[in-house]
C-alpha cells in the first residue's frame, strides 16, 4: 500500500485554494448528506478541504468525527486522485449517520468521483459534463 499519510501539501490550506474550487468545480457529486466539488489542480497529487458547519453538525464531536472520516477515506484514495482538488461539505443528517454509514458513503461518492472525471479528462470538456443525470 502506498503512503496513506496526510501531510500539509495534500490540503487546501488558505480562502484562495477553496474559492477557486468552489468558484469553478467541474466535478459535482452527491447524496444528501455529502457534496463533493473538484477541480483540476495541475500538481501531481490531490489536495483535499473539508467544510463541515455548525449549522449542519450542532456538535463539535459529531463535526470531529465526520472529518477524522473523511480524512481516513481520502488517505485511502488518494493514490487514486492524482491532480484534483476536492471539497467535501457535509449537509444536514451527515451528523445522524453512524460510522460505517459514512464511510460506505464516501466510497460510494469517491467512485463517482473518479468515474466523472475519468470521462472527461481534458480541461476543455469539464464544464459540459457537470449536471448529467445518472
Amino acid at each position: 500500500m502506498a503512503d496513506a499519510s496526510f501531510p500539509r501539501q495534500l490540503r487546501l490550506l488558505n480562502a484562495r485554494h477553496y474559492k477557486a474550487v468552489f468558484d469553478d468545480a467541474p466535478y459535482r457529486v452527491s447524496c444528501p448528506e455529502l457534496l463533493f466539488l473538484a477541480k483540476p489542480n495541475g500538481l501531481d497529487h490531490p489536495r483535499l478541504g473539508i467544510v463541515v458547519s455548525k449549522k449542519n453538525c450542532r456538535r463539535a464531536t459529531q463535526r470531529n468525527r465526520i472529518k477524522r472520516l473523511i480524512r481516513e477515506s481520502f488517505r485511502c484514495q488518494q493514490a487514486r486522485l492524482s491532480g484534483i482538488d476536492v471539497i467535501v461539505l457535509a449537509r444536514r443528517g451527515a451528523a445522524d449517520l453512524d460510522n460505517k454509514a459514512v464511510t460506505e458513503l464516501l466510497a460510494k461518492l469517491w467512485n463517482r468521483l473518479l468515474k466523472r472525471a475519468q470521462r472527461s479528462p481534458d480541461e476543455s470538456s469539464l464544464h459540459c459534463d457537470t449536471r448529467s443525470p445518472q
